[in-house]
């Protein structure tokens, strides 16, 4: 089939933002709809004396003004589950009653008939707040300084975990050289173009609420919300609007914002819609990245990692986030940090801890710390032994030759049968020596050029070896294809498609099964009344790995079926085949029947019925892993200290292709988002809690003009069985600061510098020139 696996058709949900025919939740209408605006806290930390409702109350339009004490006693407090031993979570309120936590954290819900309305109102809101001791360095707090920021825990130490695999204290004591350094990421933020929203209505007859929130896992909504608001689960609907505008990791949270607006719904018997603005996005939807680490490695005569420490510091922010707890991200990282490099012994330390900082989200690639630390590490033990960083790579690289490879963390690698494949891709695509005879030849001159190289596995989402290492899982894959009596299909995924194609992508792999045009195939989500279950949706590249590997295997059983009708008693059904619509004879492409009369026949009675509605369930097993290696070449400003990146290569090994177009846009789009964190964005405080990047004027995106061209070469690897599809979707965001900060590094390492931050704005790029003279 023309329109399947391997080709790029146009992707079918472009149309609609493209023509001004796309939904959003913004533009849901709903009769008697009112506006939520939330007041919040303009203190980093402060107890809240008393909140005069007043004049907001009788201001015009305004129905209802709600505070903590309104929802107390009828809205659970909210707490964050985790499968991990020793995790300790605070209970807190969808409303504080006590005290506010970070600048932006909830202090009141303001209800009116429309948004401008409630935003002027909420200005009315009169609150007296007490200041507090403020927290932001989450080492300090973890030593036990500052303010404990909830009373029914015993410090700001949410999870502590310690790990040693191997004799690493041995390593150490024989090391022949230990190098060490502490590196640390800036926060940043997920800036989707859509920012969060909700619209909540609720059916006092029959208990029901329906909401319709950008999500991307409605269930985990719709259970969470049964969990707080005390309703039957069964009586909660939530959908995902058709269109949504990205995430990028946020809307993956269930939200405190969530639950005031639905209890406001239930509340006051009528619609009500949350609609977040730009600046509260930026101040309180939550931050990702902002983590530390201190590693130690331990090296023999020969240069390779004998031993390896690392103590990983992760600041939760004010509140924990859920569904999935934050520790689960520390364990993630401890199981990635090691990458795909051999270390003899290993030992780690990993502590999550509040601060009155915004609330700490995933954010595309959520381990993106153990790449970071690992890539940063390969370099700087390479430049401490006077090798080349790619070439100390090649040779560090964990063996995969034996029966069960696998990482010093237990990890199973039998899916990368010919692991560091795209590294020596991306090495002899790079000529090093033309370019390192370039770079010495620019310095004569004062021109400051740079290479830098990154690989990294990439779990996508990951063998289960790696759920048990890291002791949590997200889940298998569920899947339902229905045909009708007319052959047209349909797909029932728990994926949230927010930019990423599954629309296409999954509808192509049941067309090309299938042998049907592109657009007799439709793909449903979003609604958890008509979906499979699942509390992933969509996160950790589950789509193309697991929600694709479930529509192939659903697709071929349903192939069967229909092969076996039109085969009939007595005919063989391995003698035909599907195609454009039609069975066809394998021996001469003869049509045997339309796929449509097929169906109709099958249709006729309840078993054939049954055939064509098949689900599947697919968990990926011991496969999972996808491959990349990126290189970065820039060029350093002496005077201005800006970066430039001139070239940019990225050789991926992503399994079968489905479609091509669509990979190589998730491709272009990571590297923006992790060239942006490196150059430009960032989430500054400070240092009593207030945050300096509250607009679009002080955070800064990187834009198309900013964003360097990118070339993308793919190296198709089959996995191991039969799915031969690698997952995408995180790893160019993870890998492309890992690059940009080594090129930096490279440009500037004459004069000695070492970049221990993954932060590089011009001002940071003059002051480590300045600090080396």
């Amino acid at each position: 089939m023309s329109d399947g696996p391997g080709t790029s058709p146009t992707r079918l949900q472009d149309r609609a933002p493209l023509d001004g025919s796309a939904r959003y939740v913004a533009d849901l209408e709903l009769p008697g709809a009112l506006s939520a605006y939330f007041v919040r806290s303009p203190l980093a930390h402060a107890e809240i004396v008393s909140i005069d409702t007043a004049a907001a109350e009788a201001a015009p339009g305004v129905v209802a003004v709600f505070t903590g004490r309104d929802l107390a006693g009828t809205v659970d407090p909210l707490k964050v589950a985790c499968p991990l031993k020793g995790y300790v979570t605070p209970a807190f309120h969808a409303l504080p009653t006590d005290r506010v936590r970070f600048q932006g954290d909830l202090v009141a819900l303001v209800v009116a008939r429309d948004p401008y309305l409630a935003e002027d109102a909420a200005d009315l809101v009169a609150v007296k707040y007490r200041s507090l001791p403020v927290v932001t360095d989450a080492r300090a707090t973890a030593r036990g300084e500052g303010p404990v920021l909830f009373d029914d825990t015993a410090g700001n130490v949410l999870y502590r975990e310690e790990h040693r695999y191997g004799d690493v204290a041995g390593a150490f004591a024989d090391a022949h050289h230990v190098v060490r350094h502490v590196l640390r990421q800036e926060r940043c933020q997920n800036s989707p173009l859509e920012p969060r929203g909700g619209v909540a209505c609720f059916d006092a007859a029959t208990g029901a609420l329906t909401y319709d929130v950008a999500s991307q896992s409605p269930n985990a909504h719709r259970v969470f919300l049964a969990e707080v608001l005390g309703l039957d689960v069964e009586r909660i609907r939530v959908r995902t609007p058709r269109d949504m505008g990205g995430s990028f990791g946020i809307k993956g949270g269930v939200y405190r914002e969530d639950v005031a607006v639905c209890w406001a719904a239930m509340r006051l018997g009528r619609p009500v819609r949350w609609i977040e603005d730009r600046r509260d996005h930026l101040t309180a939807a939550g931050q990702a990245r902002g983590e530390s680490v201190e590693i130690e490695v331990a090296l023999d005569r020969a240069g390779r990692m004998t031993g390896l420490r690392a103590d990983l510091m992760i600041d939760q922010g004010a509140y924990p986030v859920p569904p999935i707890a934050s520790a689960v991200f520390a364990s993630i990282v401890r199981c990635l940090l090691p990458n795909c490099y051999a270390v003899g012994a290993y030992e780690f330390t990993g502590r999550l801890v509040l601060t009155n900082r915004c609330p700490y989200v995933a954010y595309r690639g959520p381990w993106e710390m153990a790449t970071f630390a690992a890539e940063r590490t390969a370099d700087l033990v390479a430049r401490t032994l006077g090798e080349e960083p790619a070439h100390y790579r090649l040779r560090s690289l964990v063996a995969v030759d034996g029966p069960d490879p696998r990482t010093v963390t237990g990890v199973s690698l039998r899916d990368i049968p010919q692991l560091g494949r795209t590294l020596r891709e991306a090495v002899g695509r790079a000529d090093l020596g033309a370019f390192r005879a370039r770079q010495e030849h620019a310095r004569r001159s004062g021109r400051l050029l740079g290479f830098g190289v990154a690989t990294l596995l990439e779990p996508a989402p990951g063998p289960w070896s790696l759920a048990e290492a890291v002791g949590s899982h997200m889940g298998p894959e569920p899947v339902r294809l229905v045909m009708d009596a007319n052959g047209r299909v349909t797909v029932l995924t728990a994926q949230i498609p927010h930019g990423q194609g599954h629309a296409t992508t999954l509808a192509q792999i049941a067309a090309g099964e299938l042998g049907l045009p592109l657009e007799r195939v439709d793909v449903v989500h979003g609604d958890t009344q008509l979906v499979p279950f699942s509390l992933a949706g969509t996160g950790a590249s589950r789509g193309a790995a697991l929600a694709g590997g479930a529509v192939l295997r659903a697709a071929q059983r349903m192939r069967a079926a229909l092969l076996r009708v039109a085969a009939g008693d007595a005919g063989d059904p391995d003698r035909l085949g599907l195609r454009d619509g039609r069975v066809v004879s394998l021996a001469d492409d003869s049509t045997v029947a339309p796929v449509a009369v097929v169906a109709a026949r099958c249709h006729a009675t309840a078993a054939g019925a049954a055939a064509l509605d098949v689900s599947e369930v697919f968990d990926g097993a011991e496969t999972g892993w996808a491959e990349a290696t990126h290189c970065c070449w820039v060029e350093v400003d002496p005077a201005l200290g800006t970066v430039a990146v001139d070239r940019y290569l990225v050789v991926a090994d992503s399994g079968r292709l489905i479609n091509p177009a669509v990979v190589d846009g998730q491709v272009r789009g990571g590297v923006a988002q992790g060239v942006g964190t490196v150059l430009s964005e960032r989430s500054q405080y400070a240092a009593d809690g207030r945050q300096l990047s509250v607009t679009l004027a002080d955070y800064l995106l990187p834009t198309a003009l900013s964003n360097p061209s990118v070339e993308v070469v793919h190296v198709e690897t089959e996995r191991p069985g039969d799915v031969p599809f690698r997952g995408i979707g995180e790893g160019p965001a993870v890998l492309a600061p890992s690059a940009v900060t080594a090129a930096v590094e490279d440009a500037l390492a004459h004069l000695g510098v070492r970049v221990t931050s993954r932060f590089l704005p011009p001002w940071r790029v003059l002051d480590m020139m300045e600090e080396e003279k």
